[in-house]
């Protein structure tokens, strides 16, 4: 009886002893497996660096990969970064949104959305309609005469300058003579930014503002939600930022842009002058700004006060701004200059109506 007691008791010491030694080998094996926690930003475009955080993730080799959706991979070695607890890469274009996964060899994680959004994110400017006076008495003679406008619309307006990174987005071809992602986008013809604005708009789901007829017969649909370029009228509204001033801000061209004396001879990454009074960067300088108008030097005897949208027909279309090859008197906010065509130092920005 007791050798009986004996062996139970040896019984329930080994099963316990076992027991022990698998609730140990569960714990170990899950605290080991890969998981992922983060995806930074959380609303990703293309071009973006992005990181994702985590736990266990091993390192570069032939069998670890980002896997979207099941249907799109990013070997390891196409990630600028890939360590146990964190990666980063660069979202390509032609992504898409979904369910992003890490393989590390032939442990899986958990799924995290990835948020990508397969056109240039584009910081824009509420502007509130007004009215303000348009034009320059001590200007050249086609500023004057200095006249009152009448914007009825509100509308936004591009924070910067289209820069090459939200350029490449949608086009293969960047012309500019200067390279770098945060550097406008330069060397653009009209008809190429009224093509950005029309691709852009079709990407965010908006309605495109232009019939394209020809390169130089372009339609303008004015109750289109999309995206579009300025008004000379809008540009010099925006511009001023409820200044009467020959440059808005603080009114120094220099602390407001770059011209021939500051800029080197080159143009210069966007936003790093001082903005304007209503938060919107290199108005003055940089590089020139297409606007929508057809150039006509009599024009200001005639337009109308309210929402003028420049003449009907014409050669040449105007630019604003000044740029970083010419000096600050072109750069004033009632400067017009009527180019034939493109130029390595003419850019644009962007605008949509707001209601």
């Amino acid at each position: 009886m007791l050798c009986k007691k004996f062996d139970l008791l040896l019984l329930l010491l080994i099963s316990f002893f076992v027991f022990s030694c698998k609730v140990d080998t569960i714990t170990d094996t899950s605290a080991n497996k890969p998981n992922i926690q983060k995806i930074v930003p959380e609303e990703i475009h293309p071009f973006d660096l992005v990181t994702i955080y985590g736990e266990n993730l091993g390192e570069t080799n032939d069998s670890s990969f980002i896997l979207i959706d099941s249907l799109y991979t990013i070997p390891s070695k196409y990630c600028i970064k890939w360590n146990n607890s964190f990666i980063q890469f660069y979202a390509p274009k032609n992504l898409f949104k979904g369910l992003l996964r890490v393989v590390i060899n032939s442990d899986t994680t958990n799924p995290l959305m990835f948020n990508y959004f397969p056109y240039p994110k584009i910081d824009l400017v509420r502007i509130e309609s007004g009215t303000f006076l348009m034009g320059s008495n001590k200007g050249l003679g086609y500023e004057q005469p200095v006249h009152q406008v009448v914007l009825t619309r509100s509308f936004y307006i591009s924070k910067y300058e289209i820069t090459q990174k939200q350029w490449n987005t949608l086009f293969d071809t960047n012309e500019s003579p200067f390279i770098g992602d945060n550097l406008p986008v330069s060397n653009v013809s009209w008809f190429q930014a009224i093509l950005f604005c029309n691709k852009l708009s079709k990407l965010m789901g908006y309605d495109t503002c232009y019939v394209i007829l020809d390169t130089n017969l372009v339609v303008w649909d004015t109750l289109a939600n999309g995206f579009r370029l300025p008004t000379e009228a809008e540009w010099e509204y925006a511009c001023r930022a409820g200044s009467q001033n020959e440059f808005a801000g603080n009114g120094n061209p220099l602390d407001m842009g770059w011209f021939d004396v500051n800029s080197g001879m080159k143009p210069h990454p966007v936003g790093e002058k001082l903005p304007n009074d209503w938060g919107i960067y290199d108005m003055h300088g940089n590089v020139w700004e297409w606007c929508w108008d057809w150039f006509d030097p009599f024009y200001y005897e005639k337009s109308p006060k309210v929402n003028p949208r420049g003449p009907a027909t014409g050669k040449v279309h105007i630019v604003r701004g000044g740029c970083w090859q010419r000096g600050t008197t072109f750069g004033r906010s009632s400067s017009r200059q009527f180019p034939e065509d493109q130029s390595l130092n003419f850019g644009f920005r962007v605008v949509r109506n707001a209601n």
